[in-house]
């Protein structure tokens, strides 16, 4: 069984038994579906027969609105079997985690776990209620359309994406390979507003590159805990090894996670082998421990890591393993909090719960669900600020620096720019076991 992050892991198995009301309720909806025709006869809406199980209440609710509504035609079943599928899911309250996918949904998400997908080649995140821009990558449809970090995007195929959400700008930005999408944008360094064409294409998202910062500070940053990181962030490693570099930055900020296996084998490049990453502990209170690799090879060069509010899930164990045993002070801000390990759950019709499972326990035993990983270093970014998005090999000026108030500051950390900040950043893991 292969466990994940979360969006903001998940887990892709042969379909296990979920608890019972659960499944209880995928069966039912399935027959709703399936045998429209059949009704019940039902208790007055005002009253409740004792004893009432929720399968029973949510029958009753099903066949009044099938009943009553004054527009058969817009009872469309498969939107509110989805409809009350994600509501189930998000009554939880693991927000960003457990959750509802369409099959439509589970094909993106696996994709993105595969680390390909069809889309513009954008990265995107939410701040100040707006949709920005925060990444293009090289010879991506939206490089080539002149699409910039910053950019602020206003719709998509002409939908606010005030209405859309985040998710759902995701979503319609993404499709099939071929086929166009209509993105308008705002730039705000230029006070216009534009819009594009784009040809969705098959996009390999980087999910690391490097770049040398001044003073032979090395800076990796990984977008995400997709298959091949690891490996990925190893070779970025080697190549800041070969040109010397005395420190270390490791940005694992916009990060959503992804595959918890990845999260501990990057650590082990920076943590001893043997060394307890981090344990999860599920609904009876077992817990299950996992460690770097008897023969990982880390380097030891002084470390800070960058996070902010979008670092999530398998980035938190990464960051927490780090500060818990000294290895890396943290820049930035308080991480999401996602926290539990995932299990896909497979319905009838294609669709899957992810359920969390298990909670995870940083080494020196602190909770990250729902709490994030507080920051030894607090740096917000400005309104205008984006986190500086390298391209592999690319040296970093200190005006480049000056764009990213959070990089700054961990490259303060590390070279002393800053009397005020001067860094006590050890090269040893104080406590790694």
């Amino acid at each position: 069984m292969q466990t994940t992050h979360g969006n903001k892991n998940q887990a892709r198995s042969p379909a296990p038994q979920g608890p019972w009301i659960l499944i209880s309720l995928a069966l039912f909806l399935a027959g709703v579906l399936i045998g429209q025709a059949w009704r019940e006869p039902l208790a007055p809406a005002t009253t409740a027969a004792e004893g009432s199980t929720p399968i029973a209440i949510f029958s009753e609710a099903w066949t009044l609105l099938h009943e009553h509504y004054v527009d058969p035609a817009a009872l469309d079943d498969k939107r509110l079997l989805a409809g009350a599928l994600r509501g189930l899911a998000d009554a939880v309250g693991d927000n960003g985690h457990t959750r509802y996918l369409t099959p439509e949904e589970l094909a993106q998400h696996s994709e993105q776990l595969a680390g390909e997908y069809a889309g513009v080649g954008i990265e995107i995140e939410e701040r100040d209620g707006l949709i920005l821009v925060r990444d293009v990558f090289e010879e991506s449809p939206a490089q080539r359309a002149g699409i910039e970090v910053g950019d602020v995007l206003v719709a998509v195929d002409g939908l606010p994406v005030q209405e859309l959400g985040l998710d759902g700008v995701v979503q319609h930005v993404r499709g099939q390979e071929g086929t166009p999408v209509t993105l308008t944008l705002e730039r705000p360094s230029e006070s216009v507003t534009f819009e594009v064409t784009l040809v969705r294409a098959k996009i390999r998202a980087p999910l690391v590159r490097w770049a040398l910062l001044p003073e032979q500070v090395g800076f990796v940053r990984i977008s995400s805990f997709s298959s091949g990181a690891t490996d990925e962030a190893r070779a970025a490693l080697e190549r800041l090894g070969q040109i010397g570099v005395r420190a270390l930055i490791l940005d694992l900020r916009g990060n959503p996670g992804g595959l918890v296996d990845e999260a501990v084998n990057l650590s082990g490049l920076f943590l001893p082998p043997e060394t307890v990453v981090f344990r999860s502990r599920d609904r009876t209170g077992n817990e299950t421990t996992y460690r770097t690799k008897p023969d990982s090879q880390p380097t030891m060069l002084p470390l800070v890591v960058l996070v902010d509010r979008d670092s999530a899930s398998a980035a938190e164990i990464v960051a927490g393993a780090l500060q818990d045993y000294g290895r890396a002070r943290i820049v930035g801000e308080r991480t999401f909090g996602t926290g539990t390990v995932l299990i896909e759950f497979r319905l009838q019709d294609g669709s899957a719960l992810l359920i969390g499972t298990q909670i995870w326990v940083t080494p020196n035993g602190r909770l990250i669900w729902r709490n994030g990983i507080e920051p030894d270093v607090p740096v917000t970014l400005g309104p205008n600020e984006m986190p500086l998005a390298p391209r592999n090999g690319q040296h970093v000026t200190l005006d480049d620096l000056r764009t990213d108030a959070q990089l700054t500051a961990a490259w303060q950390l590390l070279t002393g720019g800053d009397p005020a900040q001067t860094a006590v950043v050890h090269s040893e893991c104080i406590g790694c076991r």
